[in-house]
């Protein structure tokens, strides 16, 4: 899930920083999984829904990356390090 999460951010901040919007959404699709939805939401962020689980939603922060939120779940904050790669935190861990 973790390594998901990372994916997830990586797509979610790579159209962001070039722009442009996402207006139909991207299918996800890694061998032996089931495809990942991620689609925008009109106020910005993005869902993501893997069909038989409850759907996540991506979150932009105002100091850069996205906090990632699955109802019932504690919120995991993804941030973009300096020099590449995201650190992924769920807070009081």
């Amino acid at each position: 899930m973790r390594k998901l999460l990372v994916i997830l951010c990586a797509t979610i901040s790579s159209v962001a920083s070039i722009g442009g919007a996402i207006a139909q959404g991207y299918v996800i699709q890694t061998p032996g999984q089931p495809p990942t939805n991620v689609n925008p939401m009109p106020g910005g962020g993005y869902t993501i829904q893997t069909p038989g689980e409850t759907p996540s939603y991506a979150n932009p922060r105002p100091s850069g990356g996205y906090i990632i939120q699955t109802p019932g779940a504690v919120p995991t904050n993804v941030t973009p390090m300096p020099g590449g790669g995201y650190r992924v935190q769920t807070p009081g861990r």
